[in-house]
């Protein structure tokens, strides 16, 4: 089979769709690009955020179930979503998050990259990572962000497993991926030379217990970018049963 290219989208579980909405496009600025229904359960959303074009390896899209329990983080599961934002953006980010109430942790470097990590409202672990100018990004110019700090895209993604071993085989032997190293216990491979887009990092957790899907984490799929692919067309409208206008600080910490 033919190496992937790199991440095409990961899809997560939320809940309200009003707070994810307000959140994602309303704080961190990306474009709601398209609203669907989960082709499973159709009576629930499937909401699509990325850059002004829905360009594949922007895409990072939610099934919002309020009624369904927190997930349990464990084996199995991603356990952090990663978004790419521009070199010198982290100080712009930390100082906005923290107006919108939203829990952060500390600004650290992972594998030479500066990273910022949060929490999104119901318990999704991000991290914003700053990357150098991506090709494939399409600013949006309705944003709330500035073009210059907007979220670029999908960075990467963050694993526990039991064992690397299988994991790390079918990456490299099947999918093209290269094991680049370890550090602090993450093992990193990438994709086509790497860079943005291109990483996924595994913990090897082997006393750790079985994950559980649920609200928060983790994201319930991950796909990659293969030599054919359609972009998702950005919608110019969402109807009316989401708001897509900016939130208050006061209104995400209510």
């Amino acid at each position: 089979m033919n190496s992937v290219h790199g991440i095409h989208h990961i899809t997560c579980i939320s809940g309200d769709a009003q707070e994810n909405v307000d959140f994602y496009s309303g704080v961190m600025g990306m474009r709601l690009v398209k609203r669907s229904v989960n082709q499973d359960a159709p009576d629930t959303y499937h909401l699509f955020y990325a850059d002004a074009e829905g360009r594949p390896g922007t895409d990072l899209t939610f099934f919002p179930w309020p009624g369904m329990p927190s997930a349990r983080p464990g084996i199995g599961l991603t356990m952090e979503v990663q978004l790419a934002v521009p070199v010198m953006s982290l100080g712009y980010w930390t100082e906005r998050l923290t107006q919108y109430g939203v829990r952060l942790g500390e600004a650290v470097t992972r594998f030479g990259e500066r990273t910022l990590t949060a929490t999104d409202p119901h318990g999704l672990p991000i991290a914003l990572v700053e990357t150098d100018a991506r090709e494939d990004f399409a600013p949006w110019a309705a944003s709330p962000v500035p073009e210059a700090r907007q979220v670029r895209g999908l960075h990467g993604v963050r694993l526990w497993e039991r064992s690397v071993a299988p994991t790390a085989q079918l990456l490299t032997e099947t999918l093209g991926f290269t094991a680049m190293g370890e550090e602090g216990g993450w093992h990193r491979f990438a994709v086509a030379g790497g860079g943005s887009g291109r990483t996924l990092d595994i913990a090897e957790m082997p006393n750790a217990s079985r994950g559980a899907w649920g609200v928060g984490v983790p994201p319930r799929s991950r796909a990659m970018r293969s030599a054919s692919f359609t972009s998702a067309s950005a919608q110019g409208s969402v109807p009316s049963v989401v708001s897509t206008s900016s939130p208050s600080p006061e209104t995400c910490r209510s």
